[in-house]
């Protein structure tokens, strides 16, 4: 994945990726597996189709702020006539120009542009949310590769465990020392294991499946996620979430918005000033040449704009209930995300320091203590249950954690690391 950084920006998100599967260094191709870090992902996500869209649309609003600095066309007035006096005297071609600029936009030029800066502002804070989305959803499907092959490997170690065990008793059985019964019953509970690894196997290529199209590869058979599932992030208090919470983008695009609904405001309140336009004329008549200036100017005597600034002027007071409404909203998240992720954390160590080894300790203590002769079977099947379940809980519970926390960092803005 070294070679990554040195994509051009501009190549698709599907080359970039099929440049990254041919690109594997030769001392590679006979893995036929193929690692992925989380910040080999961080690297290709500027280059996903939605923060593409949004580098477009960003585009598109500074070209609208282009459009609405342009000065409006003057318009050219020709004009031609056949003239015949009254006194019948030589009639000819009567021909007139006039060349009109329109001025009335200069009252709403700047407010205009006001309005279109403003949207800028709302789309760069829009792609900067779209893109800790997308950094969220390959963070989830990321973890999620993660645990399944953990499951899995859980689940082989305990197969092999499982046949050594069989092995016991089948030894055991043939020696006379137990009934032949133990034999099938521990026999059934390797095909229990069995089972239950084929299935882990099924949702890990699944897994792998869903990132792979995530990152525009149809490979994702040789993709593996690295990563330790037992390193949860730092925790981050609920005073900091919060504060962290007020800065995300989805609240700038909001402001914006405001923004450009206040500029619109002023834009329909000096949409009241009486438009007007200078006009540059030349009349050639039959018996004179005539040259001179005008004034156009709007009379505003049926419609003062009322309707149209009332409205601009409800859609402000709208958003800015929004605004408030998605203040909080994100505030609540962060509460939810921080307690979840500090909870899952918890719950982890809990698993990782103190139930876990206990298991394991009290299984290796009944199959040592059947070997010998001193325990029935049915305890040491028992107790490998006990620790099938408790793995799988606490793999659970650190993808669950490792979930958690990525919402909360992506409300933080911290998703990338």
């Amino acid at each position: 994945m070294k070679n990554l950084n040195l994509v051009p920006a501009c190549v698709p998100w599907s080359v970039v990726m099929i440049s990254f599967l041919i690109a594997v260094p030769p001392e590679a191709t006979a893995n036929p597996k193929i690692e992925i870090t989380w910040q080999d992902i961080v690297k290709l996500v500027d280059d996903h189709p939605q923060i593409g869209a949004g580098r477009h649309e960003i585009a598109a609003a500074h070209a609208a702020v282009d459009a609405e600095r342009a000065a409006p066309n003057p318009s050219v007035e020709a004009r031609a006539a056949y003239g015949k006096p009254i006194d019948n005297s030589a009639s000819g071609i009567e021909w007139g120009l006039a060349l009109s600029i329109p001025l009335g936009w200069i009252a709403q030029r700047n407010s205009r542009m006001d309005a279109a800066h403003a949207k800028v502002d709302v789309a760069d804070a829009q792609t900067e949310a779209l893109r800790r989305g997308v950094l969220l959803q390959l963070r989830v499907l990321f973890w999620t590769l993660v645990y399944s092959q953990e499951r899995v490997g859980a689940l082989g170690d305990l197969d092999g465990q499982m046949a050594t065990l069989s092995a016991t008793v089948r030894r055991r059985v043939e020696e006379g020392e137990v009934r032949p019964v133990e034999a099938t019953r521990v026999e059934v509970e390797a095909e229990k294991v069995a089972g239950e690894l084929e299935v882990a196997e099924l949702a890990m290529i699944a897994s792998r499946a869903a990132l792979a199209t995530w990152l525009g590869s149809d490979d994702g058979e040789r993709l593996v996620a690295v990563a330790d599932l037992t390193q949860l992030p730092g925790p981050i208090t609920m005073e900091l979430a919060r504060k962290r919470a007020a800065k995300h983008p989805t609240l700038d695009a909001a402001r914006a918005r405001v923004n450009a609904l206040e500029a619109n405001v002023t834009v329909e309140r000096r949409a009241r000033v009486p438009s007007f336009a200078v006009e540059v004329f030349t009349d050639h008549g039959l018996d004179r040449r005539a040259y001179g200036a005008g004034l156009a100017i709007e009379l505003p005597l049926w419609n003062w704009n009322t309707g149209n600034i009332q409205r601009s002027q409800q859609m402000l007071a709208a958003q800015k209930n929004k605004l408030e409404s998605e203040r909080i909203d994100l505030e609540i998240r962060a509460i939810e995300a921080q307690s979840q992720c500090q909870a899952g954390t918890m719950l982890a160590t809990r698993y990782n320091k103190r139930i876990l080894p206990r298991a394991e300790s009290a299984a290796r203590v009944i199959e040592r203590t059947y070997q010998l002769g001193e325990t029935t079977l049915l305890e040491v099947i028992d107790a490998r249950r006990t620790l099938l379940e408790t793995r799988g809980q606490f793999l659970s519970t650190l993808a669950q954690a490792q979930i958690d926390c990525s919402r909360l960092r992506a409300i933080a803005g911290e998703e990338s690391q």
